[in-house]
């Protein structure tokens, strides 16, 4: 256990993530914790009452660090939660729990502005969409009663065919539509097998840019990938967090942080 002293120690050095500076011999450790508190706050901390992720500051210590050390090992699972604990060492989880227990509980609603570079997404919609994008996958959703149709653009799609990460320049549209329903209430079927459907509801999207991951935590970082939520009419829906997106989709590394990509690359590789 960490003697008090210790814990104050690192508290102070990782206060500075919202504006506090660091003493001249602040250490790499020290750094790399204020990096990690950056990305709980990302989600964490809301001035929205109804948020879906709980308020940590005031929490027990023993409590975090046991909740924590759940979702390390994977006695506790959550998708979001499980991707960012796996990544934590055990010094991690204490010394996280130790911050977050001694900050005042109002700090939970006091947006620091460095969350907001984590938060908002650099991505526009494609003005062409959806020339210049290829379709490679019709997923049926039934318990949302929606269909997906998804595009990738050609420069993505080229790295696919080739076996390849997918690199900067990449971009990935969603279109999600809802449900064409028979007399019977029950989804249309066309006959290729994906369900008939009506209107487009939204779009789920993603880009890579240069320099777009640059100042995203390690702990949430998908390379130089960002994402966003369209309306129809390619406006960004407001109040997305894309923190909550790097943090879904950072256990699929190895293939692009796309959980299709061997659909991908099945589509891409087709003759």
């Amino acid at each position: 256990m960490r003697s008090s002293r210790s814990i104050r120690r690192i508290i102070i050095g990782l206060s500075c993530w919202a504006g506090i500076a660091l003493p001249a011999a602040a250490s790499a450790g020290a750094e790399a914790g204020k990096d990690q508190v950056l990305a709980c706050a990302a989600c964490h901390v809301s001035s929205d009452p109804a948020a879906d992720a709980p308020w940590l500051s005031g929490q027990r210590e023993t409590y975090l660090a046991r909740q924590l050390a759940a979702f390390k090992r994977g006695d506790r699972a959550n998708p979001l939660m499980s991707a960012i604990a796996r990544q934590l060492s055990d010094t991690d989880v204490t010394t996280l729990a130790a911050y977050w227990s001694g900050q005042p509980a109002a700090r939970d609603v006091t947006e620091p502005d460095a969350t907001a570079v984590v938060r908002k997404s650099h991505m526009v919609f494609p003005k062409d969409f959806p020339r210049g994008f290829v379709l490679y996958l019709t997923t049926n959703n039934s318990e949302k009663r929606i269909v997906s149709r998804l595009y990738i653009n050609t420069l993505g799609l080229r790295a696919a065919r080739a076996n390849q990460p997918l690199p900067d320049g990449s971009v990935i549209i969603e279109a999600n539509y809802a449900v064409k329903l028979g007399a019977d209430q029950r989804p249309v079927v066309e006959t290729d097998g994906s369900w008939a459907v009506t209107r487009l509801g939204w779009y789920n999207a993603r880009e890579a840019r240069a320099g777009w991951g640059s100042d995203i935590p390690a702990l949430l970082r998908n390379g130089n990938w960002n994402y966003s939520v369209f309306l129809p009419d390619g406006t960004p829906r407001s109040q997305i967090n894309q923190a909550q997106c790097f943090a879904c989709h950072k256990p699929q590394a190895a293939v692009s942080y796309l959980f299709s990509y061997k659909e991908l690359q099945d589509s891409a590789t087709a003759k």
